[in-house]
């Protein structure tokens, strides 16, 4: 299945499940829709960030703080955030659940989904990249890409996502999928 024909579920302000829409029909200003956002680890304060590709419709060519993506019709955030780490990354590993947030910014409305893990070349191997998304992968400290001295352009919903958790933000909501 292409992403175009991708099958997304929409969502209210509430997080309960709507409607389901195929991607290409989805309006990213209005509709809220469900994303996982995975913090991988390198070291204790320091993260894995993802350049996007250029051909990507959100933040072409911004770095994504996390792993992660739009939660399709009938998957659940654990199922999407396992699959997008290893379609991604090429990696499985363990997650930890950290919380759950709304954030909505120019282009997105999204319910998100904060997982962590740790990734160590020497034990897990190296990473296999999804070319069609990932153009290249950088280590820097989470108090580096706070203060983005470079300036380099972060993609704002794994930025938001990055703060909540940074920030103690995050929330618990045990009975959502």
């Amino acid at each position: 299945m292409s992403e175009s024909d991708e099958i997304i579920t929409l969502v209210n302000r509430n997080n309960q499940v709507i409607g389901d829409v195929p991607r290409r029909q989805m309006n990213f200003e209005d509709d809220i829709h469900r994303v996982t956002f995975v913090l991988v680890f390198t070291g204790p304060e320091t993260l894995l960030l993802q350049k996007r590709t250029e051909n990507k419709a959100f933040c072409p060519g911004y770095y994504g703080v996390t792993t992660g993506g739009v939660v399709a019709a009938g998957e659940s955030y654990d199922l999407c955030a396992q699959r997008e780490l290893e379609e991604e990354l090429g990696l499985i590993l363990p997650l930890n659940i950290e919380g759950m947030f709304f954030t909505e910014g120019e282009g997105f409305r999204i319910w998100g989904k904060v997982y962590s893990c740790h990734y160590d070349k020497q034990l897990h191997g190296p990473l296999t990249l999804q070319a069609k998304e990932v153009a290249e992968v950088i280590e820097m400290d989470i108090k580096d890409i706070l203060n983005n001295k470079e300036q380099r352009l972060f993609t704002p919903d794994s930025l938001d996502a990055l703060l909540h958790f940074v920030e103690d933000r995050l929330q618990d909501y045990p009975n959502v999928p």
